[in-house]
């Protein structure tokens, strides 16, 4: 009985360890998912600590905004933006997530707005220290099959 107790164990994490072993990019496809959630929610605040820094700063910079017209710091403008783009959004997909090697990933996404037009990005995810980020989101083109 001992045995088979021991066995059933064996078992169970030989399963957990080749499982956390065969997704070493899992933790990149959670960060571009909860990004898509902070922003679905109209948290930009939030989704900005997904960014990784650097990506975040080129993007906060490339808001030209007169100072007359917003006192706010350039992220901020960027957390707004953010917010307000998840409100035409209906439907979030991660369709894959390829490893370009330990620390780094791409994630391809399919979202569809409220009008049901699909576009997709992908997500170049890196990974510093424990944590992985976004360093870049671009726009995605499916190839088709011939």
């Amino acid at each position: 009985m001992k045995n088979k107790v021991l066995i059933v164990l064996a078992v169970i994490a030989g399963v957990i360890i080749l499982k956390s072993c065969g997704e070493p990019y899992s933790g990149a496809k959670e960060t571009v998912d909860e990004f898509m959630e902070e922003i679905i929610e109209g948290e930009g605040r939030d989704a900005l600590k997904y960014l990784y820094p650097a990506y975040r700063d080129d993007l906060a910079r490339s808001f030209k905004l007169p100072v007359q017209f917003t006192e706010m710091k350039p992220s901020e403008v960027l957390a707004c933006v953010l917010s307000t783009m998840g409100r035409n959004i209906d439907e979030v997909e991660i369709k894959k997530a390829i490893a370009v090697n330990p620390n780094t990933a791409n994630v391809v996404v399919k979202v569809e707005d409220k009008d049901g037009i699909e576009k997709f990005f992908s997500f170049t995810v890196i990974k510093e220290g424990e944590r992985w980020y976004i360093a870049k989101i671009e726009n995605y083109v499916p190839q088709t099959e011939k």
